[in-house]
């Protein structure tokens, strides 16, 4: 499969009610919501929550400029945490989901990370296998790095070792 035609741009303050719209409207199709004030707070200020953190809060967007998908990750320690990956619809299937991964590991690689964690929900099963497939493993307790616990909706945590070749 070749790479599709996407471009990662940094999402700015202003960027954050349509970064919302698509987390939100992914969330719901699983039955989810977006929780601002608890799992979603680091979509009520890109600056304070990625930026200034090292990280990266970024719209996937097409050839013409239509939004498809959001990816934000930033380190955590030693690892790199991938806070948010979600496409619409329209982008899913496409290799736009393993494309973001990619992008993520290079990051947290150049930082100097160790690992990428994760949490999300088992009822994101499409995600969950993209998960898996690229080599991220369930994790619980010390080994998923800087989670003291799943919050609120997220009930698994993955990690990936960046020691390990893909």
């Amino acid at each position: 499969m070749h790479a599709p035609a996407v471009a990662f741009r940094r999402a700015t303050q202003s960027d954050l009610p349509a970064v919302q719209a698509i987390v939100g409207a992914a969330l719901a199709e699983y039955g989810l919501r977006l929780l601002l004030e608890s799992s979603d707070v680091d979509l009520t200020d890109v600056e304070r929550n990625y930026d200034a953190r090292g990280g990266c809060l970024e719209l996937i967007e097409g050839p013409a400029g239509e939004r498809l998908g959001v990816l934000g990750w930033r380190p955590a320690g030693e690892t790199a945490e991938l806070k948010k990956l979600y496409l619409t619809p329209a982008a899913r299937g496409r290799g736009i989901g393993r494309l973001a991964l990619d992008r993520t590991v290079a990051r947290a690689r150049a930082a100097g990370c160790s690992a990428v964690v994760l949490e999300t929900a088992a009822v994101l099963s499409e995600a969950n296998r993209l998960y898996t497939r690229y080599g991220f493993r369930p994790v619980r307790g010390r080994d998923a790095g800087s989670f003291a616990r799943l919050s609120e909706e997220c009930d698994l945590a993955y990690r990936l070792d960046l020691a390990i070749p893909m």
